[in-house]
């Protein structure tokens, strides 16, 4: 049963081990990798890195979202100032620099922000004005609840935070809408337990020693809000006294920690280039000159095919695009691309049904008229057109006439480490098989009029395919195939490229280099705009949009 008794700063083992959980920590994520969490709770892990940045490079943009808009906050809750004015010295001098569509983002952000706390509703028994900022975060100490766990949990609660005629209050803050997913249940628990006993922290958040906590006073009510910046969205997600915040602690928390305290598997993908132990992961090869790059930029990033071609449109979306800015999704997809991922969809899931079988020529969605998968709807012209494609993959289908041992992997995130660079590079292969031994990765694409041109240019995903094939991160040792399927109107075609082929290798890493180069050098992703933005999902965040549509 958890209180709201901390323990005492005297009673902490000199060399404790350590946990400290913040609200992200506990939000159920199936792409994360727990070994990750593992690492990232435990702030007296040593954390070893390979490579180093250039006393030269420039210092690197910020990297998140919400980092601005909480410093301009701060400056009118703690240095009394004006939103305009606050806004206007935070412009002037940041605390790291920040690209000017996430400037721009910030000051509608900010705006959000403000109109949507003033409608949230006061507290019982708080005037309209009676909460006041509170510059501290909130912690709190407990000891293990069972043989074999850390020593000490800490517990911790960022975001803004307010305090007033014995309420607590918390307000998370999200980058989109309060209607775009509910909040994770465990999430809000763990708040509201932090709520009702934590304590005021003294020391750096960053410590990696047990925090310094300050005086416990308990509140009488407790409260969590939710607010959405960019439509100024609001809800309350928990209301009540100390004791009811503890039990929806106590039901939901315990088993959540118990699982990412344990951290007992390995999932390369989008977090890795932000663990410091990816130098030495087992999951993640590290590969020395893997992008042709010497030395490493600002700070250790990754990269993706998707990241390639972003920037060669325009680096700003490219940069846009890892903060997870808001979208406007209406202005990307065409009626092509849509069909396109649909099919991909539908196949994928094909290949993911236990047990294992080929896909069949009738084994399609429908109606022809028009027919929905996941969240991509077809119809007319597109959707018989997709209903074909589907229908001729079973003639070319990796499973068809599969022996026993064949072995499937649909949509497998590879990744590798390149020191030099100081990059992690990341490929969602399409499909990861082994048949007879022999390993082979497969890209499939959809295109009503197949193109005979440079397949390495127009499908980059072949140029680094090739790369990890060579360089062994893919499995077969040197050895893995690498294949183009194409299905068009005119029928499936499957290509293998000759991974061995001196002119294949090279032409890869040609392709790979237009791509990494650029990107690798940039620190600052300026906008290209032009016809690039006819489709940008950012427009109304950049200032240097071609239509005129920023601001």
């Amino acid at each position: 049963m958890v209180t709201e008794n901390s323990r005492s700063i005297d009673a902490r083992p000199e060399n404790s081990n350590l946990v400290r959980i913040s609200l992200a920590d506990v939000r159920r994520r199936e792409k994360r990798c727990p070994q990750e969490l593992a690492t990232k709770i435990r702030p007296s892990t040593p954390r070893p890195r390979r490579g180093t940045t250039s006393p030269a490079a420039p210092r690197a943009l910020t990297k998140w979202p919400l980092v601005p808009l909480h410093d301009v906050l701060d400056l009118m809750e703690f240095g009394e100032r004006s939103p305009e004015d606050a806004l206007a010295q935070w412009r002037a001098a940041p605390k790291n620099p920040v690209h000017p569509a996430l400037a721009q983002w910030t000051e509608h952000a900010l705006r959000g922000y403000l109109t949507a706390a003033a409608a949230v509703p006061a507290a019982p028994g708080v005037p309209p004005t009676g909460l006041r900022p509170v510059s501290r975060l909130w912690a709190r100490q407990r000891g293990p609840v069972k043989p074999g766990a850390p020593d000490m949990y800490e517990e911790m609660v960022t975001d803004r935070r307010y305090a007033g005629h014995g309420v607590r209050e918390l307000r998370l803050v999200r980058t989109g809408s309060v209607k775009d997913r509910p909040r994770d249940s465990v999430e809000i628990a763990l708040a509201v337990g932090v709520l009702a006993g934590g304590s005021p922290v003294l020391s750096s958040r960053w410590d990696r020693n047990p925090l310094t906590l300050g005086r416990y006073e308990r509140p009488r009510l407790v409260r969590l809000v939710e607010i959405g910046c960019v439509d100024a969205s609001q809800r309350i997600l928990f209301e009540g006294t100390c004791e009811e915040a503890y039990a929806v602690y106590d039901e939901r928390v315990e088993e959540a920690l118990d699982r990412i305290v344990t951290g007992d598997a390995y999932r390369p993908g989008d977090n890795c280039a932000r663990c410091g132990a990816v130098a030495d992961c087992p999951a993640v090869p590290s590969v020395p000159g893997l992008l042709g790059i010497s030395r490493p930029g600002a700070h250790r990033r990754s990269w993706s095919v998707t990241t390639g071609r972003s920037y060669r449109r325009c680096p700003a979306r490219a940069h846009l695009e890892d903060l997870l800015l808001p979208r406007d999704t209406s202005a990307e997809d065409s009626e092509a691309v849509v069909r396109g991922k649909a099919v991909h969809a539908w196949i994928e899931s094909r290949h993911r049904r236990t047990p294992q079988r080929p896909c069949t020529p009738d084994d399609v969605p429908g109606p022809p008229e028009g027919w929905r998968y996941e969240k991509w709807s077809v119809t007319g012209l597109q959707a018989r057109l997709g209903i074909q494609m589907i229908a001729d993959h079973a003639l070319v289908c990796p499973l068809r006439d599969r022996p026993d041992d064949t072995e499937v992997h649909p949509e497998e995130t590879v990744a590798a480490y390149d020191p030099d660079a100081d990059v992690v590079v990341l490929a969602k292969t399409d499909l990861l098989y082994r048949v007879n031994g022999r390993w082979t990765v497969r890209e499939t694409k959809t295109a009503r009029v197949p193109d005979e041109g440079n397949l390495l240019e127009q499908h980059p995903q072949l140029a680094l395919a090739v790369r990890l094939a060579r360089t062994g991160v893919l499995p077969g040792d040197g050895h893995c195939g690498v294949e183009l399927e194409r299905l068009t109107g005119s029928g499936p075609v499957v290509t293998e490229l000759d991974v061995a082929a001196p002119d294949v290798v090279s032409e890869a890493q040609r392709v790979l280099a237009e791509y990494v180069t650029p990107w690798h050098a940039d620190a600052r992703y300026p906008a290209k705009a032009g016809p690039a933005c006819a489709d940008c999902p950012f427009t109304r965040w950049c200032p240097d949009a071609a239509d005129g549509s920023g601001g």
